[in-house]
Order: C-alpha cells, then structure tokens, then sequence
C-alpha cells in the first residue's frame, strides 16, 4: 500500500485537478461535484456530511503538459538548526495542453455553425479515450438540431490517421434523450496554443521544499514536503510528505546524511548548529499516463480508474 499513501497535501491536489475537468460544454447535464464521487482513499480523509464545491463534472479531464519550472530553484548553502528553517525549494507548474485551430471550420446543416481559425481545443480524456475538444466559455449560443435539442460540445476525429481532423462530433446536452451527432468537415490540423497554456486557468502550481521541522536532543529532522496551489494564487501554505522522506542529523559536528538529492552536513556554530547544503532536488514531479497519474514526492494521484 505504500504506493497509495495520500496526504492532506494530495487531497487538496485531487481537488485541484478535480477543478482542471471544467464544466458544461461536453454535452453531460452539469451537476456538483460529490462526496460519493471520490477515491475511497481520499472519502476516508473528509469529516462526516462534507460538501465540496466546485465546476460540474462533465468535460472531461484535462492533459496536462510535461511540467515547467517556476523561477530558479533555490538552495540555501547554509543555514541555521533552527525549526522551519528553509534549505531548499523548487516550484513547478502543471498547465493543460492547449491547441487551437489552423483553419475554421463549418458544421453544416441542421447546426450550422462556424468555429474561426484560433479557436482553443484543449486536449481531454473523455470516455477512456484521448480526444480534442472545443469548450465554450461564458455566455454564447450553441448549435440546436432540427428538433430543437441543443449541443454544446464538439470534439474532432481524425478517422483516417493522416494528421487531420475530418470528423465534428457534437455532443448534446440531454444524453439520455439523443445521441452525439457525427458531421463531416473540411480536414483541418491543429497548431500549438502557448498563449492558452499561459493563461490556463486550470494550471496547478506544485512546490517541494527541504524543511528542518524538529531541533531536539535527538537531533535536527529535516522533512522533504510538497504544496499545492492553483497557479493563479502567490504560494504555497500548506504542505505534507511521507514520513520516508525525510532525516536526521544527531548532534554531531560533521553529522551528515542525503534528502531529495540534497546532500546535509551539520556544523557546530558558536553554541548551536548549522546545516550546511549542496547538490540539488531530484527530479520529484511526473505527468504520466496521459496525465491520469499525477507524481509528486512520491505521492500518486490517479484521477480515474486505470482502464
């Protein structure tokens, strides 16, 4: 079970990420975001009759791109025994990859509507598959079919494997009473959107730290933590690791040990310590499985049942 050891700082991620599947445009009814529809692991942290708040569940669950560096990392070469003491950092940002339309396209009738070139298509994970799909935002009209029912969403297939997307399959709001509708397009490729994943309000940052926690005749304790935030907020506050991640200095001078690719030594300093560093934090943070798993320190996240 070591694997599926959750913290407060991974369910606080779990809702984050939750946030990345936004809400309305894939064509499901929305509806809020429930107890009952989280891991058993994460239910079993939340005190009885929690309500989470949050957009609906109904876009499906964003990619998310490799992760990029926030800023230098930084390593304090030294710095007091002293509890809270920072001796190194680095922050990353997780953003949804984000393409956006060469060319428009036209849906024919009985829709009848038209996408311009530019237009953000996000890349989701819909029903177990990898799918590109238009998200409307705000206020707008969607397209109705001949008997009145609306479809909000839209994703592109490219039926044929030639790098073009021939296919428009809109979805409708009501599935239970209609099916997705399948329309022919002019082929059309997709190009990068960097402006998008910029401004993606669904990026997470994530930052990983070497805290001393505890100074006692016993020694110094130095954890390895992670933090997780939306991108859009300053910094991290509130940060958990496992109790595996982390050591401790006796009161020895020249006492030494390795964290997180960190080397520590401890130094007599008058009549305290101080903790000499070098080396740098180990790469800590992966997006795989098209970004269904989420690793951060070693603490795994996945957002929806392995296929």
């Amino acid at each position: 079970m070591k694997r599926a050891i959750l913290s407060t700082m991974m369910l606080g991620l779990a809702l984050l990420l939750g946030a990345a599947q936004g809400g309305g445009s894939s064509g499901s009814a929305p509806r809020p975001t429930r107890v009952e529809d989280l891991p058993p692991e994460i239910r079993a942290m939340l005190p009885p009759g929690a309500v989470l708040s949050g957009p609906p569940v109904s876009d499906g669950l964003a990619v998310f791109d490799t992760p990029q560096r926030v800023g230098a990392p930084v390593l304090a070469e030294s710095v007091p025994a002293a509890a809270d003491a920072i001796i190194a950092s680095e922050t990353l940002r997780l953003a949804a990859l984000h393409f956006q339309l060469a060319d428009p396209i036209v849906v024919g009738a009985p829709f009848n509507v038209r996408y311009p070139a530019g237009t953000d298509v996000p890349r989701l994970v819909q029903d177990g598959a990898i799918r590109h799909c238009i998200r409307q935002r705000g206020t707008y009209t969607p397209p109705e079919d001949e008997h009145g029912e609306i479809y909000p969403g839209l994703c592109l297939e490219d039926r044929d494997g030639d790098g073009r997307f021939e296919t428009a399959i809109l979805k409708p709001y009501h599935p239970e009473r209609v099916r997705d509708r399948a329309m022919p397009i002019s082929p059309v490729r997709l190009a990068p959107n960097p402006s998008a994943m910029e401004e993606d309000r669904d990026a997470v940052r994530l930052t990983r730290r070497l805290r001393v926690a505890h100074v006692g005749a016993d020694g110094v304790l130095v954890l390895a933590e992670q933090g997780a935030i939306p991108a859009r907020q300053a910094e991290a506050t509130a940060f958990a690791g496992r109790p595996e991640e982390s050591v401790t200095l006796p009161l020895r001078d020249g006492a030494n040990a390795a964290l997180g690719g960190i080397q520590l030594r401890l130094l007599r300093d008058g009549d305290g310590w101080r903790i000499a560093a070098s080396g740098a934090l180990a790469p800590w943070l992966e997006v795989r499985e098209d970004g269904n798993l989420i690793i951060a320190g070693g603490l795994e996240l996945r957002r929806r049942p392995s296929l």
